[in-house]
């Protein structure tokens, strides 16, 4: 079985070195099992290049065969393996929204499914599936990554919000023109958002704002929450900020963004199914409100 492994992975990257990545093992043993494999069927299956393999006519046809093969093995594991809704998963989010929205729900989840618990694991960085024993993660975006089942959770709604101090005695909604002089937060490689905003609410007036770029947008939150400027922020994100009176939205007009918040997990042909129920569960109890 290591074997077939070896030489389907091989053939589908065309590449021993890809492949023992995927397989989380050294070239050389891919090309070890490879090199077994080819001797116990007593055929060549791949011309080996200087920079990369190609496999033979032989190899590619076998390759396809096998690849079903495997992935109706796989299936049938998960079925058997996956039938009971318990145990635990591991699941990445940033802190910023994991505090805000996940924490806040997991009571409710695991009321629903006394089975199965799930365990956060607050952190920034984008998690690599291969190198971790995380089951799932909770990934902002424009979706479709490479490797990666998804399910949506919720989309942006974005509108503008500053701390009350920004008002200055008035009370919003605020002019665009108003807005158009203060300290503008954006997320680099989004500060197309302001100039959208504010072409889709009618203004068409100089925008005198000084702009202040930030790496994430719980940075660009911060910058809120410190008085000293105004963020484009998603309105559900921050709901309980607005209720509390800690954030002011100044206008009502608001725009759609482009990225969304998303359940992210190894794609295969049978994903665990603990995933996909806390995914939609999750999207169902957010899109709810």
């Amino acid at each position: 079985m290591k074997q077939l492994r070896a030489f389907e992975a091989a053939a589908r990257h065309g590449s021993f070195k890809v492949a023992a990545k995927e397989l989380n093992v050294t070239q050389a043993a891919v090309s070890h099992q490879v090199k077994a494999l080819e001797e116990a069927l007593n055929i060549k299956l791949f011309h080996r290049r200087t920079r990369r393999i190609d496999p033979t006519p032989e190899a590619v046809a076998y390759a396809d065969a096998l690849g079903k093969a495997l992935d109706l093995i796989e299936r049938a594991t998960a079925d058997l393996g996956n039938r009971r809704m318990d145990g635990t998963l591991k699941i990445s989010c940033a802190p910023y929204y994991g505090n805000r929205m996940l924490l806040p729900r997991l009571a409710r989840f695991h009321a629903a499914h006394p089975g199965l618990k799930i365990m956060p694991e607050m952190d920034s960085t984008v998690i690599d599936f291969g190198k971790s024993d995380l089951d799932a993660g909770l990934r902002y975006g424009a979706g479709s990554w490479a490797g990666l089942g998804e399910v949506e959770l919720h989309s942006d709604l974005l509108i503008p919000v500053a701390a009350p101090v920004m008002l200055e005695g008035r009370k919003p909604p605020l002019d665009p023109s108003e807005i158009a002089t203060m300290n503008l937060g954006y997320v680099g490689g989004q500060e197309s958002r302001w100039e959208r905003w504010f072409a889709t609410v009618g203004y068409t007036g100089v925008i005198p704002a000084t702009f202040l770029q930030y790496g994430n947008r719980a940075r660009v939150i911060d910058l809120a929450f410190s008085g000293h400027g105004v963020a484009l922020g998603d309105k559900r994100l921050l709901q309980e900020d607005l209720d509390s009176g800690r954030l002011v939205q100044l206008h009502p007009h608001a725009i759609n963004g482009t990225e969304a918040m998303y359940v992210v997990f190894p794609k295969t042909p049978a994903p665990d199914p603990r995933v996909i129920a806390f995914a939609e569960w999750l999207r169902d109890d957010l899109t709810r409100e």
